[in-house]
């Protein structure tokens, strides 16, 4: 009977881990920003440069997490004992830890469930039915979520950052508020907007501790006290790197919207979030009929069903949702898909909740009962297998959100070519910053250099006096016309070498006259200095 009970979420969480590896083992290219990560996380791992410096704007700890997993699966040393990491071994290893954190997360949400939605035995209730089927609906659903699937093999840091915050509200729900301080200082850790989950643990902590008259003082103390070390802890690390403007400056200044938006962003932004909205539980017409379905409940209690405990949790986690969602839709920040995350362990709750009212509803119709109990069994079986149609295709990404979605194709091929250049060939480096530094390795012997504009480009291209051969790469479908006149007009030789359907490589030769003095470089490199540099642009926001 025990291992009956385990059958079913043994077999969904070996299904969330089947979709989640597969998702980890395709050939796909880093994103910008998980270029950015996983470069810091390369100089923790190679270089051991643990404090990370340079321009981050994230807490450290999934960087950590992905700097040991290079260690443990990549860094090897070359003959001369200096140690590397491949590239494409690089990619699988800063994305692993994502990976199996989304597995765990899994299991948590099922766990979660039940402590939120604890099962009362009713009049009525089917010999053989599951004594509680949100834990499975739920699990089942972010089991094979594409939104779960496509962004669990990433390095973006949102992925750890949501199992913690999982596991904070499944402590709060225990009310074990030392636990729950813990993890949520984890997801702090890991990135700072797991404090927009602080509300609903609260909320969530709150109602279940009024039930059982704690101490409210000694709670918020134990759940406070990790927090406050953590901070504590993240600004002294923080100190110790001695970097401008510092991790909370760079997040407060990359991360502020400065205002609410326009009348003319109301529409294009709610369409872009709806667009996104449809890979939360599979095709846009399940997503649509179970969030209908989630919905219906919350209709009928306000219509007068009896209310309890778990009515107040649905009223809890709804009104977070639509909160959440008002707030990123209203407020002029990034409209980016991964800030869906956050919202998604909610809403699959409430979905749940919803197939199971449904069923319910089915078994109170006393003449209709076995049609409507045939016709949920059908719906149930198609929605999941629409489902695993859908989280096959996340998996091997053929949806419209996740990571790269294939725009850096062949940058690993690009930087071949330009490693293969001369000794201290120098690069202007315009649009491809992070994702070229990360795929010309750790110890590349080329000189990336950036300008934002064509005139200062060449501009300090005529200042500079070394002869070494120069290269200017860029994507193929950038509009270089302006440029490649300007280099032109400024008496460049310049000569298309490389050319593919995603970048395109052009020669450059200096006119005979020249002025000795450098031109300018990455922010806090030298032209001649190797390795991987910075990028004008940021981590994601």
């Amino acid at each position: 009977m025990r291992l009956s009970r385990f059958a079913i979420p043994v077999f969904l969480l070996l299904a969330a881990a089947f979709f989640r590896l597969h998702a980890l083992t395709k050939n796909e290219r880093l994103h910008p920003d998980e270029a950015l990560f996983s470069t810091f996380a390369r100089s923790a791992a190679v270089n051991g440069d643990w404090l990370l410096h340079g321009p981050l704007d994230k807490p450290p700890l999934t960087i950590y997490a992905e700097a040991l997993s290079m260690m443990f699966i990549g860094v090897r040393p070359l003959p001369n004992g200096v140690l590397d990491l491949d590239i494409h071994v690089g990619e699988f290893a800063a994305r692993l830890p994502a990976a199996l954190g989304s597995i765990v997360l899994v299991a948590a949400i099922y766990r979660l469930s039940h402590d939120l939605y604890p099962h009362t035995k009713r009049r009525g209730d089917l010999a053989g039915r599951p004594a509680n089927l949100t834990p499975i609906l739920a699990m089942s659903l972010l089991a094979l979520s594409p939104l779960a699937i496509a962004f669990s093999a990433t390095v973006f840091t949102d992925g750890l950052m949501l199992l913690w915050l999982a596991l904070a509200l499944m402590m709060a729900a225990r009310r074990r508020w030392g636990w729950s301080g813990v993890f949520l200082a984890l997801g702090f850790a890991s990135k700072q907007q797991a404090l927009l989950y602080l509300p609903l643990i609260l909320m969530i902590g709150w109602g279940e501790s009024s039930k059982h008259h704690d101490p409210a003082f000694k709670s918020l103390a134990r759940f406070a006290l990790p927090l406050v070390l953590t901070v504590a802890i993240l600004i002294v690390w923080d100190v110790l790197r001695a970097q401008p403007g510092g991790v909370w400056g760079l997040a407060a200044a990359n991360n502020n919207p400065g205002r609410l938006i326009r009348a003319n962003e109301i529409a294009p932004r709610l369409l872009k979030w709806l667009e996104y909205a449809q890979t939360l539980a599979g095709l846009s017409w399940l997503t649509a009929l179970l969030s209908a379905l989630g919905i219906a409940p919350l209709a009928a209690r306000i219509a007068g069903e009896p209310r309890n405990r778990s009515s107040l949790v649905d009223v809890l986690l709804a009104t977070y949702v639509l909160a959440y969602f008002l707030a990123h839709w209203l407020v002029a920040l990034n409209t980016y898909d991964r800030y869906l995350l956050p919202v998604l362990p909610p809403i699959l709750l409430l979905m749940a909740r919803g197939v199971e009212w449904m069923e319910k509803f089915a078994l109170r119709m006393e003449s209709y009962r076995k049609v409507f109990t045939s016709l949920l069994i059908v719906l149930l079986f198609f929605c999941i297998l629409a489902l695993c149609f859908s989280a096959l295709d996340a998996s091997e990404g053929r949806i419209n959100v996740g990571a790269d979605l294939g725009e850096h194709t062949g940058i690993d091929d690009l930087a071949e070519f330009l490693n293969s250049r001369s000794l201290g060939a120098i690069v202007y480096d315009r649009w491809l910053g992070w994702e070229l530094g990360y795929y010309m390795g750790q110890w590349s012997d080329k000189r990336r250099v950036y300008y934002p504009t064509p005139d200062e480009m060449v501009s300090g291209a005529l200042q500079q006096p070394d002869p070494a051969p120069r290269y200017f790469p860029a994507p193929a479908d950038e509009p270089l016309g302006p440029w490649l006149e300007a280099l032109r007009s400024a008496g460049f030789a310049v000569t298309l070498v490389y050319d593919t359907p995603h970048f395109v490589v052009y020669a450059l030769i200096p006119p005979d006259a020249g002025v000795s003095s450098a031109g300018s470089s990455w922010p806090g490199r030298s032209p001649s200095s190797g390795g991987v540099s910075g990028s004008p642009r940021g981590s994601d926001r």
